[in-house]
């Protein structure tokens, strides 16, 4: 009988060093992760030469993930600002379809292919920004809220997002039968955030008598997870949205703040075995072969994402005269990390093919690099905009940011 003890015990150490060491580089640990798999994997160390030993588990740490974004949307707070996210977020979303959908008129792309492009460049990095927001001291004020919004409202369509990538999932293409169920999914999810942000809060089932066992409380959470997703996969729906649905549940129920400390040590690390497997796909070869068109890509999407969500934000503030749509525009800019599981389930559904997909994951992965720059320069401005207001105009505050000691 085979002992693979001591690889997991390397996998898993070089893992927690590789995310300790981009954290001191003030980078996301979910990049350490992405290394990590890189190096035990077929390019390098080849501790894991099968990366779908792990598949299964990587998918199990999505269906966590979703369940506690679930429990951690603050609804009601959503309600205060939703006049505004929900218009930037559609709108990102078209104009980012919009974009690769002319890129499609020049590169051969398929329609499959042009709206899952699109899905993946609309959605922002929560991690980056709330990382952001809280350096600049702006997570708790009207620009950080308004930010935190918008990111709440991507953070909802990203369920259907990824509902409608499992459906392009097929060879016919697109399956039209599949439009009502989404309809009906996405109108049970509007239903259900209106009826719980309306409402105090709520109480599950046998709550009383699983709060008094502390061992029970992680159990009866991953019965609600995953039912919701067993029966979701059951109504022929992605099993990520029954997991969401089970947790916007609990995270609008007295039971909250009692089983969120028990859940989220096992998400991590399930969310990790995710990233270690996105990090083992990634051939060095293709990013070689296709570098020019990597940092086109790149440079590309950073650019058309910033002016787009600085313009977006400025139509739907008029009253602003520039200082909270650029702050929040240069946060919300960064390619986010729910486009990583975006990619994975288009591969795993053949839209992309795996050089299409190793290239995006390169990409997305150094969107998420930049990071620090932005924080410089977001840091530089906000010092400029908001505390000394040496700057009158938008212009003058970039010019004085950029160029000044």
């Amino acid at each position: 009988m085979p002992h693979h003890f001591f690889e997991i015990g390397s996998i898993v150490l070089l893992a927690a060093l590789a995310a300790i060491f981009l954290s001191r580089l003030k980078q996301q640990p979910m990049i350490g992760y992405v290394l990590a798999g890189l190096i035990i994997g077929p390019a390098f160390l080849r501790l894991v030469n099968d990366e779908k030993e792990i598949s299964f588990i990587a998918e199990i740490g999505v269906i966590l993930l979703l369940f506690i974004l679930g429990m951690e949307l603050p609804l009601k707070s959503f309600r205060q600002s939703y006049k505004v996210a929900l218009p930037v977020t559609f709108s990102l979303v078209l104009l980012s379809l919009g974009i690769v959908f002319v890129i499609g008129l020049f590169v051969s792309l398929s329609l499959e292919q042009t709206i899952v492009y699109g899905f993946i460049i609309a959605l922002s990095s929560t991690a980056v920004a709330v990382k952001l927001l809280e350096d600049v001291d702006l997570l708790s004020k009207g620009t950080g809220q308004i930010a935190i919004s918008v990111l709440i409202a991507q953070d909802l369509l990203f369920v259907p997002m990824i509902m409608i990538t499992n459906a392009m999932g097929n060879e016919s293409g697109i399956d039209i039968m599949f439009v009502p169920k989404i309809a009906a999914a996405v109108a049970v999810l509007i239903a259900l955030i209106a009826f719980l942000s309306k409402k105090e809060k709520i109480h599950l089932l046998f709550h009383k008598r699983i709060e008094k066992h502390k061992d029970l409380i992680p159990v009866a959470a991953l019965a609600w997870c995953f039912v919701g997703a067993g029966l979701s996969e059951w109504a022929g729906l992605s099993p990520a949205y029954g997991a969401f649905l089970a947790g916007l549940i609990i995270g609008n129920s007295y039971s909250k703040e009692k089983i969120m400390p028990q859940i989220e040590p096992m998400q991590s690390v399930l969310l990790m075995v995710f990233f270690l497997s996105i990090g083992m796909l990634i051939d060095l070869n293709v990013i070689a072969d296709n570098a020019t068109l990597i940092f086109m890509l790149l440079f590309g999407g950073l650019v058309f994402k910033t002016t787009a969500c600085i313009l977006l934000l400025k139509f739907f503030l008029p009253e602003d005269r520039w200082r909270c749509s650029f702050v929040t525009g240069l946060t919300i800019s960064q390619i986010g990390e729910f486009s990583f599981i975006l990619a994975a389930a288009a591969l795993g559904n053949e839209i992309f093919s795996d050089e299409n997909y190793k290239i995006i994951v390169a990409v997305i992965a150094l969107n998420l690099a930049f990071s620090p720059l932005w924080l410089a320069f977001l840091r530089r401005f906000v010092e400029v905009a908001y505390s000394k207001k040496l700057a009158t105009s938008l212009g003058s505050a970039l010019r004085i940011s950029a160029f000044s000691k």
